[in-house]
């Protein structure tokens, strides 16, 4: 039980706390990807040690548990797995029954969102093919006859990006091709998926600040990280303009419009951006993503290794 009990505390403590941290790491200057990988693979952790607390509890034995808390048990006999044995059934079931509610709630969200996405997807493609101009290419592009300069992307295995004859007339060159490349980032990216299961998971799981958080971050991240891929193409210059340009159009729902997410930021971060990336950079990625996905386990680990100290002192 105590292995349980200290996983379960280490995704409450990840889920409460991490926030703020993945919010400062984001903000010193760190690649985009780097920062949606950090907030995913965090998500992911804490869910990942709630479901192995939770099996802890209710497997025959506890699983691996005893093994692993064998060692500790001559250090901390007053509060083993002997000593209480009686809270196991209880804590068991509740939790058991908590994360099968949290579940069903996540899988009728996902079913909902994807089957309300598919069908505006259609209405949407059948509308654009009515009154767009198709530019034949890898990615479809739909040109709009609207007088507002219009650019966003639609996801999925039909994907495509929209954009108006007011965008081309608005924008030079230079700047539309820089759009363009924004809106194929997005779906090169798969950005529509990860902003599409960042929204049900945050809808789901409000109660977890991380989970509530989520959605908005990865909104943001996917933005920059767009603007950064257009930038390394053309320039931070001409996305930066036709940003400005057209920050006040938007996109339908479930897509991802040019104007999304904090343009202040946004803005800030073509003024500091620079090609390419350090291996030290890389390097970082791989080791905060490991980090943020073992979290919760890592501190069960410390909590269990510095319980164990104190009792053995």
């Amino acid at each position: 039980m105590i292995l349980a009990a200290a996983l379960l505390l280490g995704a409450v403590v990840i889920g409460w706390w991490s926030p703020r941290a993945l919010s400062r790491l984001t903000a010193a200057g760190i690649s985009p990807g780097t920062a949606i990988a950090w907030w995913l693979m965090t998500a992911m952790g804490v869910l990942a040690g709630t479901l192995a607390g939770v099996l802890l509890l209710v497997l025959p034995g506890h699983g691996p548990a005893e093994a692993i808390t064998e060692a500790l048990h001559d250090c901390w006999a007053a509060v083993s797995h002997d000593g209480l044995p009686a809270l196991d059934p209880i804590v068991g079931t509740v939790a058991s029954v908590v994360l099968l509610a949290a579940a069903g709630r996540l899988a009728m969200a996902s079913a909902g969102r994807r089957r309300r996405s598919n069908l505006l997807h259609q209405r949407h493609l059948d509308a654009l093919r009515l009154v767009g101009v198709r530019d034949p290419r890898p990615i479809p592009t739909l040109w709009l006859p609207d007088d507002q300069p219009i650019a966003y992307s639609l996801g999925g295995r039909r994907a495509l990006i929209v954009a108006s004859r007011g965008l081309a007339g608005r924008l030079s060159e230079q700047e539309l091709a820089a759009v363009l490349a924004h809106e194929r980032a997005h779906v090169h990216g798969c950005h529509h998926l990860l902003t599409g299961c960042a929204e049900v998971v945050g809808r789901t799981l409000r109660f977890i600040p991380l989970m509530r958080t989520l959605p908005a971050a990865v909104q943001l991240l996917v933005e920059l990280a767009a603007d950064r891929t257009a930038a390394s193409q053309w320039g931070p210059e001409p996305v930066r303009s036709a940003l400005v340009s057209i920050r006040s159009a938007d996109g339908p729902r479930r897509a991802l419009a040019m104007a999304g997410g904090d343009t202040a930021i946004r803005l800030q971060h073509l003024a500091e951006h620079r090609n390419g990336e350090r291996f030290s950079a890389r390097l970082t990625a791989v080791v905060g993503g490991a980090t943020a996905l073992l979290a919760p386990a890592l501190f069960a680990v410390g909590l269990l290794a510095a319980a164990s100290l104190i009792s053995c002192a």
